[in-house]
């Protein structure tokens, strides 16, 4: 049972850090741009840019953190499977559910025009959640799950059952 579990805590944690290089942002309805339109000054506009392609997870504060909460679940699975102690599934789960909670702000982040994230980002159009950002999401439910799994199938007190004197002659 350890074993499956520390399976999907890796596949998880992979889904969580490929997900992150991932479009994060998918825009519609972003306005054309008229050739030759005169707005004022273009030494005024030149550092100003918005965006009107998808943003990917590591071009934000947020896609860096899963990309390093990926590699710590898979870290954390190894580390069960090698020394078998619960603690490494704790690990992996605290990962889990700072990915969780990081995902769940960007989907409200995301549609919210007004949040911060929009505004960091500065995108024209209707913003949507992308496919990365759902892989991410995925992968840290699954290895939510899996964390726990593992640390169901750890045993518990192993220093003392190795120590303890057996009762039988």
């Amino acid at each position: 049972m350890r074993a499956v579990a520390v399976a999907v805590m890796i596949a998880a944690g992979a889904a969580m850090a490929m997900g992150s290089f991932l479009d994060w942002v998918s825009l519609s309805d972003v306005p054309e741009r008229v050739e030759n339109a005169d707005f004022g000054a273009e030494e005024d506009f030149d550092d100003e840019r918005q965006r009107t392609e998808p943003v990917a997870g590591t071009e934000t504060r947020y896609g860096t953190t899963s990309i390093i909460a990926g590699i710590v679940l898979v870290a954390a699975a190894l580390m069960l499977l090698i020394r078998r102690r619960g603690k490494w599934a704790w690990l992996g789960f605290i990962a889990s559910i700072v990915t969780g909670g990081l995902v769940i702000s960007a989907y409200r982040a995301i549609a919210d025009n007004s949040s911060p994230l929009y505004r960091t980002l500065d995108l024209v159009g209707t913003a949507r959640p992308a496919f990365g950002l759902t892989l991410v999401a995925a992968g840290a439910i699954i290895g939510l799950l899996a964390s726990i799994a593992g640390y169901i199938a750890t045993p518990h007190n192993l220093e003392t059952r190795e120590e303890a004197p057996s009762s039988r002659p």
